[in-house]
């Protein structure tokens, strides 16, 4: 697609004039199904950085090659640690993390494309980018060296990376971020950022653009717990998967507190140390080693944002997400009757009626359409990596939290459920109107806001008093 076969509507030539180093025509990411393995922030770097979107095809052509000559298949490592013993030097593309290695005083890069975790690096790359790569990582191109004369404690350690360029944005700042938010009407920003997110908001209707952003409500809100149910194909992997390189899919899988916390046989900290966002995808077929000791744990956390492990505790920001799937009437979009309770799809431990009140929001999934190829965007949005950035910076943010608790009425709620309504409707508050502060916060942004969050607490507290009525009782909220 070129701007030749797209017409640009007025929000998008506005887009393009406020911020046009900062945005993308989203469908020329899509060019190549070849590049679905790759995170959408990769692909939009490269596409921002290499493809005009009057021409888009020489741009193309340029990443195809870059990504042939300098990415790496899992079945070529064999063969690209051989070129890089035999040149002494190989440009290669893909993620890269760092870790601390107390016992040895060493610092060792992890290059999955080369399936080893203990690669050395230059001391400039650390410098210039330690942040980032020892919280997570990041995806970049480096330039790595073979020098077989290099050894520890009678191991040798080959491999070097001799210089690092990330795939991500230099120059942000939060001010001018919300400084420019002022020129667009609400619903030209809540378009934007669905777009920016990789959906068309020209085929959803209000009620579905506000439940898309509820999804990205745990990115700006720490310690912010979310349940997801709904039918499949809606989206719900491919917005966690997508949005951030600081979220963390786990997929139908094992969660271990090894894994979840701390290893205690490697002292390594374990994904929700270093992740802003853990979403279990498919939590029905979730499976946890040591049922008991992980839920309890994980309880714990989504309740205090602390850990501990052994001897050790620990706190984190992470915020955790609940994917599934309901069985849906489509036409009515309503999960179907035969349920008892809608938690009752959960793995048997987590049906736990003390785990789910720790739950912010349950967002109603069959509410949200199936992702057809027309759902996807098609105009300009924000670069994934950029709004990523943005959304870590407005996670630090309180005082959208104040707002919330200075002008709601909270008389007669217990404090998690206040708790759970203010943190939801703050998140919205900082996605939708970033430049409102508790002064000058008109009644309707806020009532936006807060309807939507106290929907989505109650719905949490109805499942749990069908769970346990002597405990919960179905519950309506009354704030403004």
């Amino acid at each position: 697609m070129t701007t030749d076969t797209y017409q640009l509507t007025p929000t998008d030539e506005k887009t393009l004039t406020l911020m046009g180093d900062r945005v993308v025509l989203k469908p020329l990411t899509r060019w190549n199904e070849a590049y679905k393995e790759f995170p959408r922030y990769v692909m939009e770097y490269l596409c921002a950085r290499y493809v005009d979107p009057d021409n888009p095809v020489a741009g193309q052509q340029r990443i195809d090659r870059l990504l042939q000559e300098h990415y790496v298949d899992s079945d070529a490592r064999e063969l690209i640690k051989s070129r890089i013993k035999e040149r002494k030097e190989y440009v290669l593309l893909g993620s890269l993390q760092v870790r601390l290695d107390a016992a040895r005083d060493h610092y060792w890069a992890e290059v999955p494309a080369l399936g080893d975790n203990h690669v050395r690096l230059s001391q400039r790359v650390l410098k210039d980018y330690g942040d980032v790569l020892l919280t997570g990582g990041a995806w970049g191109t480096m330039s790595i060296e073979y020098d077989s004369r290099y050894e520890l404690r009678g191991r040798i350690y080959p491999f070097f990376i001799r210089e690092f360029k990330p795939f991500q944005i230099t120059r942000l700042d939060l001010d001018d971020y919300i400084a420019k938010r002022r020129q667009f009407g609400d619903e030209e920003w809540i378009g934007l950022l669905v777009t920016s997110i990789g959906f068309n908001p020209a085929r959803f209707d209000r009620r579905v653009k506000l439940l898309l952003l509820l999804r990205l409500v745990p990115f700006v809100e720490p310690n912010y717990n979310l349940i997801e149910l709904g039918p499949r194909e809606t989206g719900k992997t491919y917005t966690y998967r997508n949005t951030s390189s600081r979220s963390f899919v786990i997929s139908g899988g094992k969660a271990t507190p090894a894994t979840l916390f701390y290893n205690l046989a490697s002292r390594k900290i374990g994904i929700l140390g270093y992740r802003d966002v853990i979403f279990f995808d498919e939590i029905a077929n979730t499976r946890f080693g040591d049922p008991e000791a992980t839920i309890s744990v994980l309880k714990d956390f989504m309740q205090t944002g602390r850990f501990t492990r052994g001897p050790l505790e620990f706190s984190s920001a992470a915020s955790i997400v609940l994917g599934g799937n309901i069985d849906t009437d489509m036409e009515r979009r309503q999960p179907v009757e035969r349920y008892t309770h809608l938690f009752e799809i959960l793995p048997a431990e987590l049906q736990d009626t003390a785990f789910l009140d720790r739950i912010h929001a349950f967002l109603p999934g069959w509410e949200l359409p199936k992702i057809q190829p027309e759902n996807y965007a098609q105009g300009y949005g924000f670069i994934t990596d950029y709004l990523a950035e943005i959304f870590v910076r407005l996670r630090r943010q309180t005082h959208y939290l104040t707002a919330v608790q200075a002008q709601a009425n909270f008389g007669g709620l217990t404090g998690r459920n206040q708790h759970a309504v203010a943190k939801t409707a703050s998140g919205l508050l900082k996605l939708i109107y970033p430049h409102r502060t508790a002064d000058d916060l008109e009644r309707d942004e806020l009532a936006l806001c807060l309807d939507l969050a106290a929907e989505c607490r109650e719905r949490v507290i109805d499942q749990l008093a069908i769970m346990a009525p002597a405990e919960f009782n179905p519950v309506r909220f009354e704030l403004l």
